[in-house]
């Protein structure tokens, strides 16, 4: 069920968290690994993430930074940082992580926390988000099914409406739409985005996604 979601975790290089990122593996997450900032802003530069990981084993000034510039930068990939060290706790949530939780904690802990990070971002406390009455998106395996039966959008007409679903009730610009749905290494592709736009009006009803030439395009719908 999890597969669908990526995770990017940067350790410390006593790898002191392995034993979590094999609970993560063990329960189906997608998970790349770094060892320090350089490598992990590589892999931020070439690909699409759900979550960050970040292990903070003292008072790292550099990863602290990290989060800091992820931020400044706009990145709205939720940061959860790990550490054994209590005094780690305020300074993470002032660099602006989204969640700070103590190494020890237990096998089914740290998969809810995972998982309450990434309702957050959508907005609900439940595992789907009804489109329509008959059509719903599952938030954790990305699926839009139609009176219970996949619908296959294709890979970036459904990443377009994840993103679109985060900030639903809002316009989104063209621009926060490419940068939240194509890696930074990429060309702009607002052509692309209205074929893929387009695509999911006719699989799921014009009436879901509504567009505005100025302020880009917006999902409105009651949950």
């Amino acid at each position: 069920m999890l597969k669908a979601l990526k995770i990017l975790v940067l350790e410390s290089t006593d790898n002191s968290i392995s034993q979590i990122i094999e609970i993560l593996r063990k329960n189906d997450f997608n998970i790349d690994i770094c060892k320090n900032n350089n490598e992990f802003l590589e892999r931020v530069y070439n690909n699409l993430y759900d979550l960050y990981l970040i292990d903070i084993n003292e008072k790292s000034l550099p990863r602290f930074q990290l989060i800091q510039l992820l931020n400044e930068y706009k990145d709205m990939t939720m940061k959860m940082v790990i550490t054994s060290i209590p005094d780690i706790i305020k300074p993470s949530f002032l660099s602006g992580c989204d969640e700070c939780i103590i190494r020890n904690i237990d096998e089914e802990e740290i998969i809810l926390r995972v998982k309450a990070l990434i309702r957050r971002q959508f907005k609900v406390y439940t595992d789907s988000i009804s489109l329509k009455n008959n059509i719903k998106y599952e938030i954790f395996n990305k699926k839009v099914l139609i009176n219970k039966n996949e619908i296959n959008l294709g890979e970036k007409a459904l990443l377009i409406l994840t993103y679109l679903l985060k900030y639903r009730g809002f316009y989104v610009s063209s621009e926060n739409l490419e940068n939240g749905v194509y890696p930074a290494n990429t060309n702009s592709k607002n052509g692309v985005i209205r074929f893929h736009i387009h695509k999911i009006r006719q699989l799921l009803g014009n009436d879901l996604i509504t567009s505005h030439k100025s302020n880009g395009y917006k999902i409105d719908i009651i949950n």
